[in-house]
């Protein structure tokens, strides 16, 4: 192996975590000479928009966040409330401008290198990670890998999935309250599932209708076009519009746990480190908090990295909410509107970035049809 196939850290995959790390290690104290970027092509389109909320201030990627609000709304049958966020602010970033920012930084930095190439192999090798290509051989102290998902899909175990498709839409007329996204609206046919629609404003006339269920998996394409036109024709009443950017993926939902069969020199991060919410598929946020507990590891000199660990008790509160969606006994729909209607909104999205107090989480609890979470939470304890 050559010398200069050498690095401190290899970084395989560039998508939001592999490139966030990267972000982070970059503005830390962390000494490194040479940080290895690598994927099998780099991102140069519009197809990810990442919102979430947070209340803390001078983040890395503040440059890039392209809308923030302080309130949005709620919507279901039921129940239908605008909620001012406070202490919270609910941020939207878009994908070409994350990959854009991230890729002129660190090509800015000559500690960090930037490949195209497919990976054909990641593992640990004695006291170093090894990533192999089709022609080389890479090597590194330590490697954080996005690139290959590795989940423990347990047979037994619950494993849905955060589908959505999303359209950009542009309007002749002003159109859209620019001031107020919709988080959730659960008044579209619930299908005896989860299904519910995001409506983010960019403008008075251009906003994302995001089409999103939670389910064991994802809609044929022509489902979800049914349904966004559906919507938009008859709940927004909106007939001169015309699409400028289409969206789609999925995210796991999973209450399995993950395994790492790399080796201690390989480190997952993103979905593979369990960066994602099982209960809600949550993920931009938890990537920050993820990363940035593994920057903190170096900088604190630790002689063996670990993923982060969620706390337990969240955990199984996840594992509550899937057993509870799962069973269908009462609505997915009417859950969230419990939780919507009858807390105080920083309680909850505490609650939901996993930052809430003991008191807080038996205060969300309380909120919710008794009968059906304390049946899902014996079943969890008990198994």
């Amino acid at each position: 192996m050559s010398s200069d196939k050498k690095y401190d850290f290899i970084i395989a995959g560039t998508g939001c975590a592999g490139l966030s790390l990267a972000m982070q290690l970059k503005r830390s104290s962390v000494k490194f000479s040479k940080v290895l970027l690598i994927d099998k092509d780099l991102k140069n389109k519009n197809d990810r928009t990442w919102c979430f909320w947070t209340k803390e201030k001078n983040n890395w990627f503040d440059e890039i966040i392209f809308k923030r609000w302080d309130k949005f709304s709620f919507k279901s049958n039921s129940f239908e409330k605008e909620i001012t966020l406070n202490p919270y602010s609910y941020l939207m970033v878009k994908g070409i401008d994350f990959y854009a920012f991230c890729l002129n930084e660190l090509r800015a930095d000559s500690r960090f290198e930037i490949l195209t190439d497919e990976i054909k192999e990641i593992n640990t090798k004695d006291t170093v990670a090894v990533l192999k290509t089709k022609d080389q051989t890479y090597s590194c102290d330590y490697l954080f890998n996005s690139a290959f998902r590795v989940l423990n899909k347990k047979p037994k175990h619950i494993n849905y999935v955060q589908h959505f498709k999303g359209w950009l839409i542009e309007t002749e007329t002003d159109s859209f309250n620019a001031e107020c996204p919709v988080f959730m609206d659960f008044s579209v046919e619930q299908y005896n599932d989860c299904r519910f629609i995001y409506v983010i404003p960019y403008s008075k006339t251009r906003a994302l209708i995001e089409y999103t269920g939670f389910s064991k998996e994802n809609l044929k394409d022509e489902l979800y076009d049914g349904e966004l036109k559906n919507y938009i024709e008859n709940k927004l009443n909106l007939t001169g519009y015309k699409i400028i950017e289409t969206e789609k993926g999925d995210i796991p939902m999973v209450e399995s746990d993950f395994i790492n069969p790399f080796g201690d020199r390989v480190v997952n991060i993103g979905t593979a480190g369990g960066s994602s919410k099982p209960s809600t598929g949550y993920t931009f946020y938890f990537i920050q908090k993820n990363t940035k507990h593994i920057v903190n590891q170096l900088e604190n000199g630790s002689q063996k990295l670990v993923s982060p660990k969620r706390k337990k008790r969240f955990l199984l509160y996840d594992k509550i909410l899937l057993e509870v969606l799962d069973k269908k006994e009462i609505s997915a729909k009417n859950v969230f509107t419990a939780l919507f209607r009858k807390n105080k909104i920083k309680h909850l999205l505490a609650f939901l970035n996993e930052e809430s107090s003991i008191t807080e989480d038996l205060m969300i609890m309380n909120s919710v049809s008794k009968k059906h979470f304390i049946k899902a939470s014996i079943k969890k304890l008990i198994n």
